[in-house]
């Protein structure tokens, strides 16, 4: 069977076979080195489809600068690559881009469509699933998936026979072989063929083939790209056994497969919008801060203003009681009349006769005229 599918009986025509090749950077096993880039194949009714990636994995490094950005972006952008690189550390940020994203629901396997095969692995190595807790780890994501799913895996870790398998359609032919061999006429299961070469062109090849009632219930094209992808993004994390990069990419393609998500393009928007907002955000609270300044030196200088005004008035007041001390009641000298106010050590005049009157500072009262008292 080749790439583009078809040929060899009637259950090739419900199988078709889903393939990722790797070449490039980095080893798992320490039979010598191996090397990733990416190449995959899919066989569906006589045709074929294929597409190449060299994926750069997501190192979780901050962003670049901001040359143009007012000093309250700052805060918001910064804010964002910490966010970012702490959600890439933690929770394995980079995952939502380099895995396929699930755009479509889907309702797992009736259990009626998948009769439980008892036998869930087979490492032709002998080593790669070992007894140090890889066994647990591995069946832990494998029951994970088949619980999720409803579709039962099998996985198939080829060694040294695999070798005479070169090309993704050797081993899809193989797969469909395979599987029949295997379920027979139960089509819900997902066997899963995984063949690394370190002293080869390149590191892996990982060839998946859903059943009929898989494939059309769960294991679609995008499924099948999600599971891959998951196989690819985990293989390149050097921290994992085989047993837990195994686990990882059953667990959470299963997650991815069966959830209905947003989309790159849906999540750009809403990360856009988010951006905008916490910076129109920022921008608002500045203005606000700015004006609450503004605002609290306009009273500052206005209570200065009104303290300056009071202590004036208080000062001119003062001077007008210590004035109003000056003045005596003085009876004229010359018609008598009362009623006569005239400050001390001044000359003033009686309001009744027009007498010049000059009231000494000891309170003495005498007649002035043009040449004295």
């Amino acid at each position: 069977m080749g790439r583009g599918g078809g040929g060899g009986g009637g259950h090739h025509s419900s199988h078709h076979s889903s393939s990722h090749s790797h070449s490039g950077g980095s080893y798992r096993r320490s039979s010598g080195s191996s090397y990733r880039s990416s190449s995959s194949s899919y066989r569906s009714s006589g045709r074929s489809y294929s597409h190449h990636s060299g994926r750069s994995h997501y190192s979780g490094g901050g962003g670049g600068g901001c040359g143009g950005c007012s000093s309250i972006l700052t805060v918001p952008i910064v804010l964002i690559i910490f966010v970012v690189y702490f959600f890439d550390e933690v929770f394995g940020f980079s995952a939502v881009f380099e895995i396929e994203r699930s755009t479509v629901r889907r309702d797992p396997l009736p259990a009626s469509k998948c009769e439980m095969f008892e036998e869930w692995y087979r490492d032709d190595w002998g080593d790669w699933i070992d007894e140090s807790g890889e066994a647990a780890s591995l069946m832990y994501g494998m029951n994970y998936f088949y619980e999720k799913t409803g579709v039962q895996p099998y996985l198939w870790i080829m060694g040294e026979e695999g070798g005479e398998y070169k090309s993704e359609g050797s081993l899809e032919e193989l797969a469909d072989e395979t599987y029949k061999d295997m379920f027979g006429n139960d089509e819900g299961h997902l066997l899963v063929i995984f063949r690394e070469y370190p002293n080869a062109s390149g590191n892996y090849i990982c060839t998946i083939t859903p059943g009929y009632d898989a494939e059309t219930q769960v294991m679609d094209d995008q499924a099948k790209e999600i599971f891959l992808d998951c196989i690819d993004y985990y293989y390149s994390d050097e921290d994992l056994n085989e047993g837990e990069f195994f686990s990882e990419a059953f667990f959470n393609s299963a997650d991815r497969i069966m959830t209905k998500q947003l989309s790159l393009a849906q999540l750009g928007t809403i990360i856009a919008i988010v951006i905008v907002l916490v910076a129109g955000l920022c921008v608002l609270v500045a203005i606000l801060k700015k004006r609450k300044v503004a605002l609290a030196k306009q009273k500052a200088q206005q209570a200065q203003a009104e303290a300056n005004k009071a202590k004036t008035d208080f000062e001119r007041k003062q001077y007008e009681d210590n004035l109003e001390t000056q003045f005596v009641a003085v009876a004229c000298p010359n018609c008598g009349a009362s009623g006569n106010r005239i400050r001390k050590a001044t000359v003033g005049y009686c309001q009744y006769c027009g007498t010049a009157i000059r009231v000494e500072q000891d309170g003495t009262v005498k007649i002035a005229n043009g040449s004295g008292t």
